[in-house]
């Protein structure tokens, strides 16, 4: 498969009770005749209440050619709902509501789930004479994606990126960037064998700022709106933050795949959309003419993908450069045990973010139904640098010596990042997916802030506790129980975490 891929995924919902006037049909309608304009392979997804409105599905039937993919997107509303038999749950004059309950999958019950599916999937044949391949949701359980893969042999699935508490969910502590097969048991994290997963991959969505994505306004006060490629906020509006995320996604090294989503829902109107997504599509075509970047079909992304990768494979979003110009690095790293983010802030180096996954590890919505108005996603976190960074004290793995900047080497599904020290000598930083090492780079301090989990060290391995979850991080090197956390020390010159799930 390519290495370094855009997909064109513009979502359509049939109504909007927010905003009643708003126009719906406009901005799909603009976003098509764009993305043919510069021949670009796209991914088209409708929500149920749109399959139903005579002029979208015009709309799609005219326009649909070998260049454009149709799917659908799974976001409840009244006319589904209905149609498989259970009560709409919706506020007072909300055909369709954003709240997770009634608004998304996981708010009804795994038998519910699967008669809500087969009627979309149903009126979708109907409509188009065929099953659709792809399909995606800003929120969606395991279940549901597991349903949909073993019955209609999906290509591929998209959802939403890294977020804490925004609109009504959460997903905090998954694959960074790219995709992962997910495990049957929990949708954010990836199986570590195939016989756990689900065999279709899960894209996470809208191209996440590997800086700021992740804890927005800590180290700038320069980010607003969500800190993605989504063309209607800032960052995605403007044209030279955007050159530094088609910088970062598609010239760095990046492992396995770099890839991303750009694309918007037709809700906030082709006024708000216009200007970022035209700017943004002349841009990814620079890119694709140069031979930078491949655009493709959601699906044909997720066919090659499927051809490539048994299980999931390690890959790397590396930004060496920061457009607030703050001198800020950030290196993610996310593979089928773990993820880690680095992260250099005012010459000091440290682990922002590693967090475990093990496909045994249950989400809160496997065989119940989410009676909330929003919901959480989640792994298992060891460091926290934004849940667990509060009262004072932070979550993080802290390399010592001050560093003045970073570089990164790939070396097959491993990552070695170079540092230069202020000192002018080097260290190394070695993440691969069993294991992350570090090598010349004296004592590591583990902070453990205020965590979540139950933290407990003894006989070289860290003990830690989430949601009633056992896990735990074996250690090669002399520790020593400090105030607020542990001294790491070198053994031989080196320190080693085994991250891999036992």
């Amino acid at each position: 498969m390519k290495k370094r891929v855009m997909n064109l995924v513009n979502f359509v919902r049939g109504c909007e009770p927010r905003q009643p006037w708003q126009d719906l049909y406009t901005p799909i309608k603009e976003e098509i005749a764009i993305n043919k304009s510069y021949g670009f392979d796209h991914t088209v997804l409708l929500q149920y209440d749109a399959l139903i409105r005579p002029d979208m599905v015009e709309l799609m039937k005219a326009e649909a050619d070998e260049h454009m993919e149709i799917g659908l997107w799974f976001e409840m509303g009244r006319p589904l709902t209905e149609a498989v038999g259970i009560e709409w749950r919706g506020r007072p004059g909300y055909d369709w509501d954003w709240f997770v309950n009634p608004g998304f999958l996981p708010a009804y019950t795994p038998a519910q789930r699967e008669a809500i599916i087969d009627e979309a999937f149903r009126l979708f044949k109907e409509t188009f004479g065929y099953y659709p391949q792809v399909a995606g949701s800003w929120l969606i359980d395991t279940h549901s994606l597991a349903y949909m893969s073993d019955k209609y042999d999906m290509k591929a699935f998209c959802v939403c990126r890294e977020q804490f508490a925004v609109d009504a969910y959460t997903l905090w502590g998954g694959y960074y960037s790219g995709a992962f097969y997910p495990s049957r048991k929990n949708m954010l994290c990836p199986a570590q064998n195939p016989e756990a997963g689900i065999t279709t991959p899960l894209f996470r969505m809208l191209g996440l700022d590997p800086m700021y994505g992740y804890d927005e306004q800590k180290y700038t006060d320069k980010v607003w709106g969500c800190p993605t490629m989504e063309p209607v906020w800032g960052p995605g509006s403007k044209a030279e933050i955007v050159d530094w995320y088609l910088d970062t996604y598609y010239k760095n090294p990046c492992l396995t795949l770099s890839q991303m989503t750009t694309g918007q829902e037709n809700s906030f109107g082709w006024d708000m959309i216009q200007n970022g997504y035209r700017m943004q599509a002349q841009k990814i075509a620079a890119y694709r003419d140069k031979g930078l970047v491949s655009v493709e079909k959601l699906g044909d992304t997720g066919a090659a993908y499927q051809k490539a990768h048994k299980v999931t494979p390690a890959s790397a979003l590396c930004a060496t450069t920061d457009w607030t110009e703050g001198g800020h690095q950030s290196v993610w790293y996310s593979c089928a045990n773990y993820r880690a983010n680095l992260f250099l802030h005012e010459g000091r180096l440290f682990f922002r973010d590693i967090t475990k996954f093990d496909e045994c590890y249950e989400e809160r919505y496997l065989t119940e139904a989410c009676t909330a108005w929003d919901a959480r996603y989640d792994n298992l976190p060891m460091v926290d640098g934004r849940l667990w960074s509060k009262d004072g004290k932070n979550s993080e793995l802290v390399i010592t010596r001050p560093v003045k900047t970073m570089t990164c080497i790939e070396k097959g599904q491993s990552l070695e990042v170079d540092l230069l020290f202020a000192d002018g000598c080097h260290g190394l930083i070695i993440l691969t997916p069993e294991r992350i090492l570090t090598e010349a780079c004296g004592n590591l301090f583990y902070s453990t802030g205020v965590p979540d989990a139950d933290i407990a060290y003894a006989d070289q391995i860290f003990s830690l506790t989430y949601r009633d979850f056992p896990y735990a991080v074996a250690v090669k090197a002399t520790v020593n129980p400090e105030a607020d956390g542990y001294t790491l020390g070198e053994q031989n010159g080196k320190i080693l975490l085994e991250m891999a799930r036992k």
